[in-house]
């Protein structure tokens, strides 16, 4: 028995088909119903909208228009009750029709009985409640795909793509039919991942290190996880892709802090352990000097003066980047201090014949800065660009965007490039590459970026170019 009471919209024009149908309720002993008659359209669309009614009943024939029509209305209200539609005679194409705007079922008045209708009612019933139960899981599951901050997406089996989520767009920088038009393929970067996607049938991907590439060319470090599912016979691809750039770039950060609070520490004993004999040395050459009456003899004395001067400088050059300066942050114009940055180079630039294009936003940021350490470390990179960089070939372009709430600095070359293996090296004080130089130009660049709460990522590729970018958190 069904205890629940159910209220009815009965739609029907006429007084006497409504009182026979009404018994037909009636005659239905294990269910308990409250029926509401309408007479009219008009009045069953003002019923339908306070959406109060458990079960419909509309009649096919409702004076200028139809059953037909009312179901419309209906599903144009958004109502998720069922509604069973009644006919004067059996018309396969009103049963349809009727089905296919999103009628339950349909009965006809002429074969109707107490049986047909509770057979009827209970089917619409239990048909709503399933799909209700659908739509519920469907909304929540909708929710979850176009909240994540992931990129998840829907493809083919090869791997173009179907569906995604908001987040993709945010992330890769395509417009929504861009990526619609791609392939996950193409926006992978990464030996062995076209392996693991050929054999996906087989074998799950789960947290697959791979490099995405956004509509801007830049790659970001991503997780990347993928499975088949069979829907209705049919195979698609459902799979997730995690942008942990962020969290390398947090993991760089620490271990470049921790080997700088390492090497400064190691930096500082060694300066003092060599200056304490050093300044003995140079005060004995300096004593011997004023004793020394023959010129030759004081030539000797003097190559030891100069070099005790050389090493000395070297230390302090040693303790550079180890060294905590005071930065002082006061509100300055970036574009001022890039260009500060540039016209200093300018000598640089000349000798070996280098183009500088520069390619600012219409906005000028203003921001807290130390325009002193920011442009030195804006020159470290201009610096390291023009010697990348091949005679009469070399174009660095400098350029600001906005990104988000932040904006950036990007400095990119088209020089030799920077191989694979010291890429994570570069940051690293007292590495280099070079024949000549000491290792602390990018360690400081990057000590000054920290100080004024910006990131610096780096992506090369030898033989085509290096680009640097520097990203502020806000104006």
């Amino acid at each position: 028995m069904n205890s629940k009471l159910i209220t009815v919209l009965l739609v029907d024009d006429d007084e006497d088909d409504y009182f026979l149908t009404r018994e037909y309720f009636q005659d239905l002993v294990n269910w308990k119903f409250d029926i509401t008659w309408c007479s009219t359209y008009k009045n069953a669309l003002e019923q339908i909208r306070s959406n109060k009614y458990d079960l419909y009943l509309f009649d096919y024939l409702l004076g200028e228009n139809t059953g037909i029509d009312l179901l419309e209305e209906a599903c144009g209200m958004e109502c998720e009750e069922p509604i069973i539609l009644l006919t004067g005679k059996g018309d396969t194409k009103i049963a349809v029709e009727a089905l296919r705007l999103g009628a339950a079922d349909y009965l006809i008045k002429s074969e109707l009985d107490s049986e047909k209708l509770e057979r009827s009612i209970r089917y619409a019933l239990e048909r709503t409640s399933v799909l209700k139960a659908l739509k519920y899981s469907e909304r929540r599951y909708r929710r979850v795909f176009e909240e994540s901050n992931d990129f998840l997406f829907i493809s083919d089996l090869d791997g173009n793509i179907v569906d995604f989520n908001t987040s993709a767009c945010e992330l890769t920088g395509y417009s929504p039919d861009e990526l619609k038009a791609n392939n996950i393929l193409n926006l992978v970067e990464e030996p062995g991942f076209k392996d693991q996607w050929a054999a996906i049938e087989a074998k799950t991907i789960h947290d697959f290190e791979v490099k995405l590439i956004t509509k801007d060319s830049d790659k970001k470090y991503c997780l990347f996880s993928a499975s088949v599912e069979v829907d209705e016979q049919n195979m698609y691809v459902q799979g997730r892709i995690h942008d942990m750039t962020a969290r390398k770039q947090s993991e760089r950060e620490r271990l470049f802090s921790e080997k700088m609070a390492v090497t400064g520490r190691l930096v500082r004993m060694l300066a003092h352990e060599v200056r304490n004999p050093l300044t003995n040395v140079n005060l004995s050459a300096e004593q011997l000097e004023m004793e020394l009456t023959d010129e030759d003899q004081k030539f000797y004395t003097q190559i030891i003066k100069r070099n005790c001067t050389r090493i000395n400088d070297l230390i302090t050059q040693l303790l550079q980047p180890s060294s905590s300066a005071d930065i002082e942050l006061v509100e300055s114009s970036i574009n001022k201090v890039l260009d500060d940055a540039i016209e200093t180079a300018y000598d640089r630039v000349q000798l070996k014949r280098i183009q500088i294009v520069s390619q600012y936003t219409d906005e000028d940021y203003v921001l807290p800065l130390d325009a002193v350490s920011l442009q030195m470390a804006f020159l470290n990179l201009i610096t390291n660009a023009i010697e990348a960089m091949e005679e009469d070939k070399g174009i660095l372009r400098i350029s600001t965007r906005n990104v988000g709430d932040g904006f950036q600095v990007v400095f990119a070359d088209n020089g030799s490039g920077i191989s694979e293996e010291n890429m994570d090296k570069i940051f690293e004080p007292y590495f280099t590459g070079k024949n000549t130089g000491m290792g602390i130009g990018l360690a400081t660049t990057m000590s000054i970026i920290h100080a004024h709460h910006g990131r610096i990522d780096v992506q090369s590729e030898v033989s085509v170019g290096t680009s640097f970018t520097i990203s502020f958190s806000g104006k």
